[in-house]
């Protein structure tokens, strides 16, 4: 019986042996974690293609599996195993690990190799175990965890010095840690610290490729998780060869290609600008159902609504939509076909997303990005149709947005009347009102020029307890200043302020405008300066405004200051600055400082605008210099342009009685001859 029971216990301690390499090993393979992540505690690593002789019953206890096997239990689902271990109590059981662990936990490295010299030669001396594979995996895996990447390549150093034979776990372990120090330096692009970062990184890279040549050269086979590090590290840094290259090697090494492998290489493909090739190994991963990552969905959804490949999106959209978490491909797939007008497609795709459990907001993005596309369309029956059609047919609530897109819709095609139905609805139906569904009568009302209307509306948001918007305001400052009411205008910037909100440059320039066309230069000045106090940094048309202001009173100091000012801060000057700085220099009696400045912009091969040279032309009309004028009439006509009717004008009223008729017939005949 005594018997009986040692060969039971014998048998349970080779089987479980057998069960936990085998475990070990296909979990490596299995899980895409990292290679460190996946070693079980207490389980002695053999490959299963390499000869090994099993270890003895001796060697079992020493290295504590018989607690294993006490520890083994079954998992709720599929009958295997799991293992409970303890990494810390392990290397505690063989101090010769627990004193090379301190050593690296100290930085240590000198003291490191010496130790470990020092076992070594112990161990050959007392005729004891020496180390083997396992204990130097475990200590790469704990020195990893514990103290950092860095830590792999030193210990898989000494390992390879003790020589002890290697198989796939220390070296996936070290290219791991090696790959994934190299991506910590993938973001120091600037300066000469960044070149410094990256050449690290690309030695750690190179270090980490080597080793995968040389486990090949020896005959041990990398799995899954020594191929994966490599593989992401490549396509950001557009390694097309090299990818090619280890894509050939995973298949001699019966490593499948699937599933993150397939999103790396479109990654690739994306990265090198081979959009056809990305393109095509997305579609062929998506008729195989390989698992491919959201953000790449949401990357080709929005690259083929971009490019109105509406057919497309109607063949990837099922396969999509059920696994999508990103928002924005969707959004914009289903603005595509709200464009082109897919409809049953739509409800079909809507119905769908809220089947696989699209949550409320991916429902509401879904249905704001296709009514948005319905109304692009420009058919307002059928897009207030698509609204109705998917609130009745997919059972989806119309979120305040759809309301806003329709509103503005139906200001934009002249049915006021009916945006204003809808601003009724979404009163009684208690959707958050916004400035989004208030603005487009404000902006409609101020197109014709119903000033009061518009003000009105501002009055009901007002009532209603909605805030304008810096849009509501700006609006409302150009009507103002269409209307000459410039001290109107002014009080709804204060206004703008004490509600706090911040005007922007579209509010200050309308006031710089209205000012300067009043001839009030120092008013329009002192809101320049509010500009600036503000933070709000003035650009080309503020500029052109003030100049244009200058020239209204003939401050030609003025001018030159600001114009001198605006390249301080860095805004180009254009085609309708020049024309500004020439009209101030004509207006200023200084029309040689006008014609030269044309002169100097055509040397630097900038382009002067016909506005400046109209300006040049009406100054040298009322200058009495007719026949400059006129040449330089004929020489724009010639250029193909166009001058200004005013300039055109003055030029006529200059001309002598007796040419006017013969001029005035070659201006509305175009003819480009100079009389």
């Amino acid at each position: 019986m005594m018997m009986r029971r040692g060969m039971l216990l014998q048998g349970a301690l080779r089987a479980a042996s057998v069960w936990d390499c085998k475990l070990f090993s296909s979990s490596v393979v299995r899980q895409g974690c990292p290679a460190v992540e996946e070693l079980p505690e207490s389980v002695h690593v053999e490959e299963s293609h390499e000869a090994s002789a099993g270890p003895s019953d001796s060697n079992l206890q020493r290295s504590g599996i018989r607690n294993v096997v006490k520890k083994v239990k079954q998992y709720g689902r599929g009958g295997r195993p799991s293992v409970e271990t303890n990494s810390k109590i392990e290397l505690i059981q063989d101090p010769r690990m627990m004193k090379l662990f301190n050593l690296v936990k100290e930085g240590n490295f000198e003291e490191l190799k010496a130790a470990h010299e020092r076992l070594l030669k112990e161990g050959a001396n007392s005729g004891e175990k020496g180390l083997d594979v396992y204990l130097y995996s475990r200590l790469m895996t704990q020195c990893v965890r514990q103290v950092g990447n860095e830590t792999a390549l030193p210990i898989f150093e000494l390992m390879v010095q003790s020589g002890v034979t290697l198989n796939v776990v220390p070296y996936t372990i070290v290219i791991r840690a090696l790959m994934d120090l190299a991506d910590d330096e993938k973001f120091h692009h600037s300066g000469q610290q960044g070149l410094k970062e990256v050449a690290k990184s690309e030695a750690l890279a190179s270090k980490g490729l080597e080793l995968l040549h040389e486990m090949r050269s020896r005959g041990i086979r990398p799995n899954e998780l020594t191929y994966k590090p490599i593989m992401s590290w490549l396509p950001p840094r557009g390694r097309d060869a090299q990818f090619q290259e280890l894509k050939e090697f995973m298949a001699v090494d019966g490593v499948p290609f699937t599933g993150v492998f397939k999103f790396y290489e479109i990654r690739l493909a994306l990265k090198v600008g081979d959009l056809k090739k990305a393109e095509r190994l997305y579609i062929q991963a998506k008729k195989e159902n390989d698992n491919i990552a959201s953000s790449l969905d949401a990357h080709f959804l929005s690259t083929f609504s971009q490019a109105d490949r509406v057919d497309d999106l109607i063949d990837l959209l099922p396969k999509v939509l059920p696994v999508m978490n990103s928002d924005k491909g969707t959004a914009s797939a289903f603005q595509c076909l709200g464009k082109h007008r897919r409809h049953e497609a739509a409800l079909s795709f809507l119905t769908l997303l809220k089947k696989s459990g699209g949550s409320v907001e991916q429902l509401n993005r879904a249905f704001v990005g296709y009514i948005l596309g319905s109304a692009k369309s420009n058919k307002l029956d059928e897009t207030l149709k698509a609204r109705s059609d998917v609130e009745e047919q997919c059972r989806i609530e119309a979120p305040p947005e759809v309301y806003n897109i329709l509103i503005d819709a139906c200001c934009k095609h002249g049915h006021v009347s009916r945006g204003l139905d809808l601003l009724d609805e979404m009163q009684q139906k208690g959707k958050k009102l916004s400035p989004y569904a208030f603005n487009p009568f404000i902006c409609d009302f101020a197109r014709w020029g119903m000033h009061e209307e518009a003000f009105e509306m501002k009055a009901a948001m007002g009532r209603l307890g909605v805030q304008p918007s810096v849009v509501t305001y700006s609006t409302l400052i150009n009507c103002c200043v269409k209307l000459g009411d410039m001290e109107r205008a002014y009080s709804l910037l204060a206004e703008m302020k004490t509600n706090g909100i911040e005007p922007n440059a579209h509010c200050y320039n309308p006031l710089i405008m209205g000012f300067g066309s009043q001839e009030r230069l120092d008013r329009a000045l002192e809101v320049l300066k509010e500009m600036l106090a503000a933070g709000v940094q003035p650009d080309s048309y503020t500029y052109s405004m003030l100049i244009f202001a200058c020239s209204m009173v003939r401050n030609e100091d003025k001018a030159v200051e600001l114009f001198e000012g605006m390249l301080q801060r860095g805004v180009q000057p254009n085609a309708a600055i020049y024309s500004a700085m020439a009209s101030v220099f004509a207006r200023c009696g200084n029309l040689e400082r006008s014609i030269e400045m044309v002169k100097e912009i055509e040397r630097r091969g900038e382009e002067v605008g016909t506005e400046a040279k109209s300006a040049v032309l009406a100054g040298l009309a009322l200058a009495g210099r007719l026949e400059e004028a006129r040449a330089l009439y004929g020489a724009l006509r010639r250029e193909g342009a166009f001058p200004e009717a005013y300039s055109v004008g003055i030029l006529l009223v200059g001309c002598p009685c007796h040419s006017v008729r013969v001029f005035a017939f070659t201006v509305t005949c175009g003819m480009i001859e100079v009389v």
